[in-house]
């Protein structure tokens, strides 16, 4: 065999599946099939430990055996395709069993992209109101949100799962995920805010966002929440 065609049997053989062994050198104390093993389970065990630490409240809920038997199922539909093994749970929350697991995943998956996501300066409050003075130019501008922000739309309450209190209520729920300098936040907001916050992301201007809240006391109260939590960025446009 070639060292091309060695490659490609070794590769298949990490994925579990069959294929021959007659490039591979084994002794009489460790013979090639049980060497082979030995790569395979360390592979198995690497990729799952890289999803315990993306997804530690799944373990909590599922408990650590029932998640091995998850991550694997996952791992060999979908191995690491991608130079950094971060990446390798991106689809994981789709192929867990249980809808509530499923939303929790997806949080936890949302906080790991919002924490690799690239930084960018935040507008204070000071520079917002400061192009508030011309309150018809302002109207007019769009909100910018910052590259390390996530708005989820998830079918559970899934607070009392991340708090390992309880569990998760059916309904819908909305969340924002953020960075802050070096920590990641969340935070559940109520329909009109997810609204407000769905058209900041699309790029709607500032009057269109205001005005999903019937409360003009309403709506500053969220637009100065959002420059304190720093989800606005130092330009709009």
């Amino acid at each position: 065999m070639s060292l091309a065609e060695i490659q490609r049997v070794f590769w298949q053989l990490l994925q579990g599946e069959e294929a021959p062994l007659d490039g591979f050198v084994g002794s009489a104390d460790v013979p090639a099939a049980e060497r082979v093993r030995i790569y395979q389970d360390m592979f198995l065990h690497r990729q799952v430990d890289a999803l315990r630490e993306t997804f530690p409240k799944v373990v909590a809920a599922l408990g650590d055996e029932a998640f091995f038997a998850a991550a694997e199922r996952y791992v060999r539909a979908h191995p690491s395709d991608h130079p950094d093994l971060g990446q390798l749970g991106r689809r994981f929350a789709d192929m867990l069993e249980r809808s509530d697991l499923r939303d929790l995943a997806r949080l936890e998956w949302a906080r790991a992209e919002v924490f690799e996501a690239p930084p960018a300066a935040t507008m204070s409050l000071e520079d917002f109101a400061r192009l508030a003075q011309d309150a018809e130019a302002f109207m007019h501008q769009a909100v910018r949100f910052v590259p390390a922000l996530r708005l989820l739309t998830l079918e559970h309450d899934i607070a009392p799962l991340w708090d390992e209190t309880g569990a998760a209520a059916a309904g819908t729920s909305h969340w924002v995920v953020w960075r802050k300098e070096l920590d990641v936040f969340h935070v559940r907001i109520d329909d009109a805010e997810a609204r407000a916050a769905k058209l900041a992301l699309d790029g709607a201007p500032v009057g269109e966002i205001c005005g999903v809240f019937d409360d003009p006391v309403r709506a500053t109260a969220a637009l100065q929440s959002w420059l304190g939590e720093g989800w606005i960025a130092a330009s709009i446009s």
